[in-house]
C-alpha cells in the first residue's frame, strides 16, 4: 500500500502507527466513559432486568459481528481509512441516540448501530496497525496498542471519579463529543489506505472463501469464542457487583482506572519477558485461566480492595491473552486478505461476547443475582472448562508445528498466489 512506511525503525518512530495509537486511545476514552455506568443506568435509571440489561449489551455484540465481516472485507476494497471514520460517526450517533432514548427498544436499536460501528472499526484499525508495524513485530505492535487503549481508559475513569459521573444522560453526550473529535482526528492524521492500481493487486473475490477452508484458524476461532463468552462477563458484572458491594457507581469507574494502570506498567515488560519468548498459546492458555480466576474472585469480593485485586487477577490474564490473541490472526492471515482475517476474528469475539453477555445476564438472573454465590462458582466451572478445551487445542498445535511458534498454514490455492 502507497502509505505503508519502513517497518525497520522504532516503532514509535512510525507517524501512521503513532496516529493508530492516538485513535485507539481516544476510542477508549469514549467507550470506557460508558461502560462502568452503562449496565447500572440501565438497571437503576431505566428500571430494566438484568436479562434485559445482557439482552441490550448482547444486541450490540451480536451487530459488531455483522460490522466486522463487512469491515473486515471493505477495508481490504476501500482503505482502512475510510472505515475508521465511518465506524467512528456511527458509535458516535448511537451514544447521542442513548442519550435522548427512552423505550427498551430505542435502547435496543441504539446498541445495534453502536455495534455495527464498532465492528467497522475494529478490523480496519487492527489490519492498519499490521501494516504499518511489520508482520514480524505484530505482537509488540498489539501490546502498544494494549497500552493506548488503557491510557484511555484512565483517563476515562479518573474522569467519572473526579466528575463524579453517576449513571445519567449527560455522560452519553460526552461520550458522542470524544467520538466525532476522533472522527476528524482520523481523517486528519492518517493517510488514505486505498489500494491503488498501480500500487498493489486486490485479491479477487473468491479467495474469500479459502479462508472458510483454513481449518487450523476455524479451530483457533473455535475456542476462540469460548474465551470471548467468558471475557465478556466482565463488564456485565463487574458494574453490577460493584453497585451492590460499594452502594455507589462514581468508584466503579476507578476500578477500571486501576487496572489500566497496572496494564499500562506492565504490560512491556510482559511482552518483554514472556510473550515475545513464550509460545503464544500457552499466554493464551494463562490468560484465560486468569481471566476465569478473576471472574469467579469477584463473586467474594466484600469492599473496593478485594473488587480491585480480583480485577488486577482479570487484567494479567487480559494482558497475556489479548495481545497474543491478535497477534495469532496475522499469522494465520495471508497479505492479500489480512482485513478479511481481522474481521472475520472480530465476528468470533463479538458471537463469544454477544453469547456471554445474553446468556451471562440470564443465569446470574436465575441464580440469585449478584448477590449470591450461585453466579460465582458457575463462572469458576465454566473456567476449567474452556481451559481444558483450549489446552487441547494446544496439544494439536504443538502437534502441527511441534516446539517452535505457530505458522500460517495457509490453504493451498492462496498459497499458490
Amino acid at each position: 500500500m502507497r502509505w505503508r512506511m519502513n517497518s525497520g525503525g522504532p516503532l514509535l518512530a512510525n507517524r501512521v502507527y503513532v496516529s493508530l495509537l492516538i485513535s485507539v486511545l481516544f476510542a477508549h476514552l469514549a467507550v470506557y466513559l460508558i461502560t462502568p455506568i452503562f449496565p447500572i443506568f440501565l438497571e437503576k435509571v431505566k428500571d430494566f432486568s438484568v436479562s434485559q440489561v445482557g439482552l441490550i449489551l448482547g444486541a450490540g455484540s451480536f451487530a459488531f459481528q455483522a460490522g466486522s465481516l463487512l469491515g473486515g472485507f471493505l477495508s481490504d476494497r476501500w482503505g482502512q481509512r475510510t472505515l475508521i471514520v465511518t465506524g467512528t460517526v456511527l458509535q458516535g450517533a448511537a451514544m447521542t441516540g442513548y442519550g435522548w432514548s427512552i423505550s427498551y427498544a430505542a435502547f435496543l436499536g441504539f446498541s445495534v448501530l453502536n455495534g455495527i460501528g464498532l465492528g467497522l472499526f475494529g478490523p480496519s484499525v487492527k489490519a492498519m496497525i499490521v501494516n504499518a508495524a511489520g508482520r514480524e513485530r505484530r505482537t509488540t505492535a498489539f501490546s502498544w496498542r494494549g497500552i493506548a487503549a488503557n491510557i484511555g481508559i484512565i483517563i476515562a475513569g479518573g474522569l467519572i471519579t473526579l466528575l463524579a459521573l453517576e449513571a445519567n444522560r449527560r455522560v452519553f453526550f460526552y461520550a458522542a463529543a470524544v467520538l466525532f473529535l476522533l472522527a476528524l482526528l482520523t481523517r486528519l492524521l492518517l493517510p488514505s489506505s486505498r489500494c491503488q492500481q498501480d500500487s498493489c493487486k486486490k485479491a479477487p473475490a473468491l479467495d474469500y472463501k479459502h479462508i472458510l477452508t483454513h481449518r487450523s484458524f476455524l479451530l483457533f476461532s473455535l475456542v476462540s469464542l469460548l474465551i470471548w463468552a467468558l471475557h465478556a462477563q466482565f463488564a456485565l458484572v463487574l458494574p453490577l457487583r460493584g453497585e451492590y458491594v460499594l452502594g455507589t457507581t462514581s468508584r466503579i469507574g476507578l476500578i477500571w482506572t486501576i487496572n489500566s494502570m497496572v496494564l499500562v506498567l506492565l504490560q512491556g515488560p510482559v511482552s518483554r519477558l514472556l510473550l515475545e519468548r513464550v509460545n503464544p498459546y500457552y499466554s493464551l492458555l494463562a490468560g484465560t485461566f486468569l481471566i476465569g480466576l478473576g471472574l469467579f474472585l469477584l463473586g467474594w469480593a466484600d469492599r473496593f480492595l478485594t473488587l480491585s485485586l480480583a480485577a488486577i487477577i482479570f487484567i494479567l490474564g487480559e494482558m497475556l491473552m489479548l495481545p497474543v490473541w491478535d497477534s495469532l490472526v496475522g499469522y494465520f492471515a495471508t497479505e492479500e486478505l489480512v482485513g478479511a482475517y481481522y474481521g472475520i476474528s472480530n465476528v468470533v469475539s463479538g458471537v463469544g461476547a454477544a453469547l456471554g453477555a445474553s446468556v451471562g445476564g440470564s443465569l446470574v438472573d436465575r441464580f440469585g443475582g449478584v448477590a449470591s454465590s450461585l453466579p460465582w462458582f458457575g463462572y469458576g466451572m465454566a473456567t476449567i472448562l474452556f481451559v481444558s478445551l483450549l489446552g487441547l487445542f494446544v496439544l494439536y498445535a504443538k502437534d502441527r508445528h511441534g516446539r517452535g511458534r505457530p505458522q500460517p498454514m495457509i490453504p493451498a490455492k492462496i498459497a499458490q498466489k
